[in-house]
């Protein structure tokens, strides 16, 4: 008995995920260098960042300028893009070329700056229509999802409560009900 709790213990010793583990594809260690050089970037952080490009420009520093400050003070993923961006301005990439190197979220606000460079027109007040669109369309597509959710949440009610409440409820109330007639 003695012996096979220990037989237990050993394997549980060797074959736990961790980094002390022997086998190495039970290997747990999130810092092994293998991340992602890329970070994450939400729509929240387009919205806040080109909310902060329209105001670097309404105050009057140049476009080059602009996203470079922004990108000091964005989160990791936005300040990626908008560094991205501006080294390609400054190797004289048009709008639509240099816009191409951000991340499809920046859609809206690569739009509103492409436009507003091919017409000529100050793209403060477009930024600022480009933000408010990214969080509308970002607030209709959680509402969706909270709608689905709370659909797919139904689904374990029907399947799993709803038998169980037969098995255990309305089936003994049928046999308790049928055994008193018939007797």
């Amino acid at each position: 008995m003695s012996a096979g709790i220990v037989a237990l213990a050993v394997a549980a010793v060797l074959l736990w995920p961790g980094s002390a583990a022997p086998v190495a594809w039970l290997r747990r260690d999130p810092d092994d260098g293998r991340a992602s050089a890329v970070t994450g970037l939400t729509v929240e952080e387009v919205a806040d960042a080109s909310v902060l490009l329209a105001l670097a420009l309404q105050s009057g520093r140049g476009l080059t300028q602009a996203l470079d400050e922004v990108a000091g003070v964005a989160a990791p993923g936005a300040a990626e893009d908008l560094s991205r961006v501006g080294a390609a301005l400054r190797w004289g990439r048009t709008m639509g070329e240099a816009w191409g190197y951000a991340r499809p979220a920046w859609g809206p606000t690569a739009t509103a700056f492409v436009v507003a460079d091919a017409v000529g027109a100050p793209s403060a007040q477009v930024l600022l229509d480009a933000a408010s669109t990214l969080r509308e369309t970002e607030s209709r597509r959680l509402e969706q999802a909270g709608g689905t959710a709370a659909v797919m949440l139904v689904l374990p009610l029907g399947l799993c409560f709803l038998p169980a409440f037969i098995a255990t409820a309305v089936i003994p109330l049928v046999a308790v009900l049928v055994g008193t007639q018939l007797s």
